[in-house]
């Protein structure tokens, strides 16, 4: 690799990381909310980290992409405002020579893409949504914090002294309080809950205290005075916010689990409508993320001319249609992803039209800088 090519190289790598690490950020920050939010009721760190890895993946496959088409436009835009690409070929540099080292790198995202897009992202979308209930289920035990009194539940408020997680001979995890103190006004009028010690567990949505060496004021709502338990069970209902299990939908399955379903669908015991509309929505999805892939060699293909164009006496027509590109790209994602539930209307062909539209764009443009 000649000089030339290392410096447009390492222009073109440094806008483009740069690029990312902003939009990577940005689109972080729907993710980065509800981690907050777990995190601000109590979850543990190890699932909150799971989660963030989980999450990265999806963020990538849109950033890079996005970040190779700025790249361009950056670099290339620079390059033509300092008249280095002008030199270049009065050297007797070809244009397609100037472009070789991004689009080389563009390839090469475009096989990482694809692998994020078909084998990364389905596999952390699946993880996030499961994690999502264990981290709400986790947070319902965690809300529980010694030394201090923890009003989140409704109509009741706890403190306790100390806190130990625990587990039992079947290998299921359980927290144990001790001095626990609770003001509960859940039925209707106000009582006072004391115990030496106490056994919390998860059911579906509730937490279940056992409470040992306890002492009621009052232990009714008409009777008075005090009443002493050594093993008191006490439900605190819909505490944690657990859904469901959650089960493998499309969006979570890998390239392979998709063509798998694609041919089961053919096989399945159906009506033909509904194994057409099936197939028709697994096909997109096939497609919808090649396209994703594709769109790396796109936009840079796309960018390094527009880029030169955008400084020259039509700036504004140059960078305008840079734009346009780009938004044209997600508004026909967006367009096919609506209609993937309607075979006539071939969405997982239609999903191909962005691409083709930076192709033709670049096949237009390009000749214009030899």
């Amino acid at each position: 690799m000649g000089t030339l090519q290392r410096y447009i190289l390492r222009s073109f790598l440094v806008a483009a990381g740069l690029t990312g690490l902003v939009l990577t950020f940005v689109l972080s920050v729907g993710f980065l909310f509800q981690v907050f939010q777990f995190v601000m009721r109590g979850a543990s760190g190890a699932l909150v980290a799971q989660y963030i890895l989980a999450s990265l993946p999806e963020v990538l496959g849109f950033t890079i992409p996005l970040a190779l088409m700025v790249a361009s436009l950056l670099v290339f835009g620079r390059l033509s405002t300092d008249s280095e690409v002008a030199a270049m070929k009065a050297c007797g540099i070809s244009f397609l020579t100037i472009m070789r080292g991004p689009l080389i790198v563009a390839i090469l995202c475009t096989g990482a893409v694809f692998y994020l897009q078909n084998y990364a992202m389905p596999h952390g979308h699946y993880v996030r949504r499961t994690l999502a209930s264990r981290l709400a289920l986790d947070a319902g035990v965690q809300l529980l914090e010694p030394g201090r009194f923890i009003d989140d539940i409704d109509n009741v408020t706890v403190f306790c002294d100390r806190k130990v997680d625990m587990e039992d001979r079947d290998g299921r995890p359980y927290t144990l309080l001790y001095n626990l103190l609770a003001i509960d006004r859940s039925e209707g009028f106000l009582r006072e809950i004391h115990a030496d010690r106490a056994e919390v567990r998860t059911e579906g949505s509730d937490l279940l205290f056992t409470l040992f060496q306890a002492t009621i004021t009052p232990p009714a709502k008409d009777v008075q005075g005090t009443a002493t338990v050594d093993n008191y069970p006490y439900r605190f209902e819909n505490v944690v916010s657990r859904s469901r299990k959650y089960l493998k939908k499309p969006k979570d399955y890998t390239f392979g689990e998709l063509l798998a379903a694609e041919r089961e669908a053919a096989r399945a015991d159906l009506s033909d409508a509904a194994a057409a509309k099936w197939r028709c929505s697994l096909r997109f999805l096939l497609n919808y993320r090649a396209v994703w892939a594709v769109s790396c060699f796109c936009f840079v293909l796309v960018g390094i001319p527009l880029g030169c164009q955008a400084q020259r006496k039509d700036s504004a027509r140059g960078m305008a249609l840079g734009v346009g590109v780009g938004i044209a790209f997600f508004l026909f994602v967006l367009l096919s992803e609506s209609l993937s539930g309607k075979p006539a209307a071939f969405p997982w062909l239609l999903v191909w039209a962005p691409a083709l539209i930076c192709i033709g764009v670049a096949m237009r443009l390009i000749p214009k800088q030899q």
